[in-house]
């Protein structure tokens, strides 16, 4: 006995996209959402520990200029 391949096979799956679709698009659309936020979160906290690093590069270069500043009263030995 030789069995035929089904024919009928492209219309079930023909049926399958809308389902497909509805189901399909707003997982989609919510990924996207979702990688949107993650990206701006994200890039807020960047922001945020660029801005703290800055902070504490100029609290660190300001002490160190304020150490390396000569003071108003200069002590000189005798000769």
């Amino acid at each position: 006995m030789i069995k035929e391949p089904r024919s009928n096979l492209g219309l079930g799956l023909l049926a399958l996209i809308p389902i497909a679709c509805c189901v399909g698009l707003p997982l989609i659309a919510a990924a996207g959402i979702s990688v949107a936020v993650a990206a701006w979160a994200g890039g807020m906290a960047l922001a945020a520990l660029v801005l703290v690093a800055v902070g504490v590069l100029l609290v660190v270069r300001a002490r160190r200029h304020r150490h390396d500043r000569p003071s108003g009263f200069v002590v000189r030995g005798r000769s």
